[in-house]
């Protein structure tokens, strides 16, 4: 498992981002996402691309539920797919002027992919061929990979800021 965070600062009241983080088409903005094609009930087309390994494509199911503990509000998601599985956590924290909001991703990869990515460094890699070497090529398909997912997160959290702020009413006050 991989892990990534990011955060932002959301110019709008704790209940219009929690409302924002609980609608499906949120998750339309997080790169590479885009509605399926209409006849897989709600799944959703996920293109990405990865560090090391050629472009790849998979169908999601997105959830979304809520979660919170010591008066913090939580939005989680999960979008399941065959290859990669994200599981998000937005963590929502009021301030005097808008919401910071913390992301955190934990990235599953399939054992295929992460198979696909060792032998593929392999290929172009120095290294000998010994026992310890699918260790060492396996943390750094990890590194390559959670570099590429942080910069996921944060493009995630930027789109999301963007649209809350482009949606936002001119003149309206903050909450």
């Amino acid at each position: 498992m991989v892990t990534a965070t990011a955060e932002t600062h959301l110019s709008c009241s704790v209940d219009d981002a929690w409302t924002a983080l609980g609608r499906r088409a949120t998750y339309l903005y997080f790169p590479g996402v885009s509605a399926g094609n209409g006849t897989s009930g709600g799944a959703l087309h996920h293109e990405f691309d990865l560090p090391i390994v050629d472009p790849q494509e998979q169908t999601t199911t997105l959830t979304v539920s809520r979660a919170g503990k010591d008066g913090r509000r939580e939005r989680r998601f999960t979008m399941r797919g065959p290859l990669v599985t994200i599981s998000g956590r937005w963590r929502l924290d009021p301030g005097a002027d808008g919401v910071r909001v913390q992301l955190t991703l934990e990235y599953d990869i399939a054992p295929p992919l992460k198979t696909l990515a060792v032998d593929t460094l392999r290929s172009r890699s120095p290294l000998p061929i010994r026992t310890d070497a699918d260790a060492i090529l396996s943390r750094a398909v990890d590194e390559f990979f959670e570099t590429r997912f942080t910069a996921q997160a944060v493009a995630f959290c930027e789109r999301l800021r963007d649209r809350l702020q482009a949606a936002r009413p001119r003149g309206a006050r903050r909450a």
